[in-house]
């Protein structure tokens, strides 16, 4: 009898087999709901047969899920569509014999021994076939390997072509819709009578007071940095500390009788070793006494200009350096003792060399530091030549130039100040400054070779300021307001625009391009298809013919010089 099973729709593949493990029954039932788990793969159910083989297990299963119904077909299970159905909806065929099997079939048949009848000699021609009879081995004819039927399911194109049909018609719609919106593309060119305009006025880039035309004040960002940084470094000089040779020496004047002053630090040489004069002394002259010239004479305390054992001279005549030549015969020092107290001790020392190198090192990365930082503050900030400007705040070292030490440490703490500003918006404000010392009539316009170039006059980052020249170089015509040119002209088909531009005092012409030409002479309602520019013209140029696309009101050839709208 089959043992049935309910499966539930979420239950794993490792359920069932745990299931069909534990029946006691050769034979069993899987009733499975529609979209179960076990039977949205092929492989759950191709691991069911497998495992069922595995335990002697005949599967039939039992599902109304269509999709199901044709995965198990394929993998070789017997479908039912119900519990009540007697007839399976697929059943596998039986297995074919392998072609290696063989397969033994006894042809003899066992007979029961008959009497036989006397006087009657019976031939039985079996027995002789029998004999040369023996088991025949009948091997079985290979048979193509069995395939499940695929279902062929059938394209509804009826159902298809009330999809598509609707979804090409709304692309089109749609595309026509954005070309209409889209295109065309105008530009309009105005053209109006201009004159050169060069000035030079002063500004104030300031970060404290905000944009003011009255007093030529722009507003600006001051961007202060500070970095600092700290080092070890080795010291390399080198420098005798040892005792110093003194002495006293007795200094002669054979000179004249008038008296020679000596300051302090006078230099004496003796033996190619200089000393230095620790007092300033005056000899008296030399004079007179019993027929016999005496000398004047007074004593000094020396000292070697250096430490070392070498200064402890012996005691001799001492030369006055910066003496002329005569005079130094005749005015000398002269020790009567020798110098004593010179003995040398080299020591490594911090040289100037040492203290520079690292300077520069330490200034040189705060450099670079505060550069990448700045760099970072004014991304979008105008900065002018020579308004960096950098100061030294601090520096400290744990050992002087010329003091003993085998390495000291070096910390610098930089600063870095600058003033940027926007320089479209400074561009804007010295045209609006400038507008106001014009007629109202008229206006400033910078066209494409026109420039506004600030240089500075004064940097006073202390007061947060920045003190400019501004060289301009500008055109000015009639005043022809072009954003509001592009509002009103929004929607406007060929005619109206025509109609409007003529209308508009100060102009000497226009001209008006679709793209492409072809297309609706209409201006779309997106200003970003809408170019306007101005065309400025010189007095003096001469009229020529007005082209198909040129007002007839166009007197003039255009300069080269195109506005910014």
């Amino acid at each position: 009898m089959d043992e049935i099973y309910y499966l539930e729709p979420d239950e794993e593949i490792t359920s069932v087999i745990d299931k069909i493990k534990n029946s006691k029954s050769n034979r069993i039932s899987l009733v499975v709901p529609r979209e179960a788990t076990l039977l949205q793969s092929v492989v759950n159910l191709k691991l069911l047969v497998k495992e069922a083989a595995k335990f002697s297990k005949e599967i039939v299963l039992v599902t109304s899920d269509k999709i199901g119904r044709n995965l198990a077909a394929q993998v070789g299970l017997t479908v039912f569509d119900s519990i009540k159905s007697g007839r399976p909806i697929y059943q596998p065929p039986a297995s074919l014999p392998d072609e290696q099997e063989i397969i033994e079939i006894d042809m003899r048949k066992e007979e029961v021994p008959q009497a036989k009848p006397k006087g009657v000699q019976v031939h039985h021609f079996q027995e002789e076939a029998h004999k040369g009879w023996s088991k025949k081995e009948i091997r079985p004819t290979s048979q193509p390997s069995w395939k499940p039927h695929k279902p062929v399911v059938e394209f509804d194109w009826k159902k298809t072509r009330k999809i598509i049909w609707p979804l090409i018609t709304a692309s089109i719609l749609l595309i026509l819709i954005g070309l209409f919106l889209i295109l065309p593309k105008v530009t309009i060119k105005i053209k109006v009578l201009a004159q050169n305009y060069d000035k030079t006025l002063e500004a104030k880039i300031s970060a404290e007071e905000s944009s003011n035309l009255s007093e030529n004040t722009f507003s600006g960002n001051l961007i202060d940095l500070t970095s600092e940084k700290e080092d070890k470094f080795t010291a390399t000089g080198k420098k005798n500390l040892g005792g110093k040779a003194s002495g006293t020496l007795t200094v002669y004047n054979y000179w004249d009788s008038n008296p020679q002053t000596f300051p302090t630090g006078t230099k004496f040489l003796s033996s190619s070793k200089t000393f230095v004069s620790k007092s300033s002394v005056t000899v008296p002259g030399t004079s007179i006494r019993g027929g016999n010239i005496v000398p004047g004479n007074v004593n000094v305390d020396i000292e070697a200009e250096n430490a070392g054992e070498d200064y402890n001279v012996k005691s001799g005549r001492f030369t006055i350096v910066g003496l002329p030549a005569a005079q130094q015969e005749k005015i000398y020092g002269q020790s009567n003792k020798d110098l004593t107290g010179g003995f040398s001790k080299e020591v490594t020392v911090v040289s100037q060399q040492d203290y520079d190198q690292a300077k520069d090192k330490l200034t040189k990365e705060l450099n670079d530091d505060l550069k990448n930082q700045l760099k970072e503050k004014t991304n979008d900030l105008e900065i002018l030549d020579k308004t960096v400007q950098n100061d030294t705040v601090e520096t400290k070292s744990s050992a002087n130039v010329d003091q003993e030490a085998n390495d000291f440490t070096l910390k610098i703490k930089e600063r870095t100040r600058v003033m940027g500003f926007n320089k479209s918006g400074f561009d804007q404000f010295i045209v609006e400054v400038l507008e106001k010392q014009i007629p109202q009539d008229k206006m400033i316009t910078l066209g494409l070779d026109d420039t506004i170039v600030p240089v500075v006059k004064e940097t006073k980052y202390d007061e947060k300021s920045l003190n400019l020249e501004v060289h301009v170089k500008a055109k000015i015509s009639s005043k022809v307001d072009i954003e509001k040119v592009k509002k009103d002209l929004l929607g406007k088909s060929n005619t109206a625009i025509n109609n409007y531009l003529n209308k508009i005092d100060g102009i000497n012409g226009f001209e008006i391009k679709f793209s492409p030409s072809w297309w609706l002479k209409r201006i779309s309602n997106f200003q970003r298809n809408l170019k306007v520019e101005l065309e400025y013209m010189n007095e003096e140029t001469i009229p020529v013919a007005p082209s198909s696309e040129v007002s007839p009101s166009l007197p003039a050839t255009p300069a080269s010089t195109e506005a910014l709208p």
